[in-house]
């Protein structure tokens, strides 16, 4: 028996709204979905909602967009720098994956695409290496230790303070 058939792997759903999310719809769905018990990590997709105007006439002036809006998930405030377009979930088993089908339900008014796959990387590629080092037991600054963080940062990104972890009850 391999080792992958001895192993549980945790179950990744994609959640893909009708309609892109305005930011009280996103915090009202993505609080019911952090209520499930069975919930390992979630990633929010969409579209960007830029600080400045990047090109044209008005190149440097500030977009004030009515969605740019600060929403709190659980015990975390977060700002959305994204009209959320699709969430990302992964779960333990089969029925967390049920209970985040209803929170979606509960959360979301009107319906929504619900598919199981494999949406976020489970292992590290060559450019996690380059960017946080080998895994180490015995080096604790290795952002790469914490598996729940890999695929969630952006490589292309040019700050680092885009990701919002919640603790659980044990951790705190």
């Amino acid at each position: 028996m391999g080792r992958s058939e001895s192993t549980n792997k945790p179950i990744q759903i994609r959640i893909f709204p009708q309609r892109l999310l305005q930011a009280a719809t996103a915090e009202r769905v993505l609080n019911e979905i952090d209520k499930v018990d069975g919930v390992i990590r979630m990633l929010i997709n969409g579209k960007s909602l830029p600080r400045k105007v990047t090109c044209g006439p008005g190149t440097g002036s500030d977009v004030n967009h009515p969605d740019r809006k600060i929403i709190h998930v659980g015990d975390c405030a977060l700002e959305l720098h994204i009209i959320v377009g699709e969430i990302v979930v992964e779960v333990n088993d089969e029925n967390a994956a049920e209970r985040v089908k209803k929170a979606c339900e509960r959360g979301l008014p009107f319906s929504f695409e619900f598919k199981r796959g494999h949406f976020i990387k489970r292992r590290p590629t060559l450019t996690d290496y380059g960017k946080y080092g080998f895994r180490s037991r015995t080096d604790e600054r290795i952002a790469l230790d914490d598996e729940r963080m890999l695929g969630l940062t952006d490589p292309e990104a040019k700050a680092e303070g885009n990701i919002c972890v919640i603790g659980t009850e044990e951790e705190k």
